[in-house]
């Protein structure tokens, strides 16, 4: 599934998400990113690189860029789940991952309605100085996808530094 029924989305090429954030999921991403259930990150990595694979194909090479957490998260919680993520997915399955985005914002997304994170575009992520040169083709991947401000700020950083396309690739979308 790709979604791009968001105009806000338009400054990213596509997103895939995985799961609509209903049932079930709600559950399993309560589990494991709330209480710490770290064994779902093998469980949701698999299903990753299988989409991970078909964008392979449908849209050659590309390297992947985790979205990174506030600071202060992982003081907090102990881990990062999406750098879990990309962890298995780079040693596991073989993707290249490129750990080039910083955050500069210490507020959490959900705690901002829909104006709030939409002003924190391109203020809230940037590219680390020292990057020298960006592939062509970049997949962002997040765990969740609400408003589509993380995407589209970390999308816009990229493309600022040489990138051409930037997709996106969540393991839910909030679809409400």
């Amino acid at each position: 599934m790709e979604c791009r029924e968001n105009s806000l989305l338009a400054d990213v090429d596509s997103v895939y998400p995985l799961f609509s954030y209903r049932l079930w999921a709600s559950s399993a991403l309560c589990r494991w990113k709330l209480e710490g259930e770290r064994s779902l990150s093998s469980f949701f990595a698999g299903l990753l690189q299988k989409r991970l694979h078909e964008l392979l194909e449908l849209k050659g090479d590309f390297a992947i860029v985790p979205v990174p957490p506030r600071p202060g998260k992982i003081r907090q919680t102990g881990w990062d789940q999406v750098e879990e993520l990309s962890c298995i997915l780079e040693n596991l399955y073989g993707f290249t991952v490129l750990r080039i985005l910083e955050r500069y914002s210490a507020v959490e997304q959900k705690t901002l309605d829909k104006e709030g994170r939409m002003n924190s575009i391109g203020r809230s992520y940037g590219v680390k100085k020292g990057v020298q040169a960006l592939p062509e083709k970049v997949c962002l991947l997040d765990d969740v996808l609400t408003t589509g401000a993380t995407v589209v700020s970390c999308s816009l950083k990229l493309k600022e530094a040489g990138a051409k396309e930037v997709f996106a690739v969540t393991l839910f979308i909030v679809d409400r």
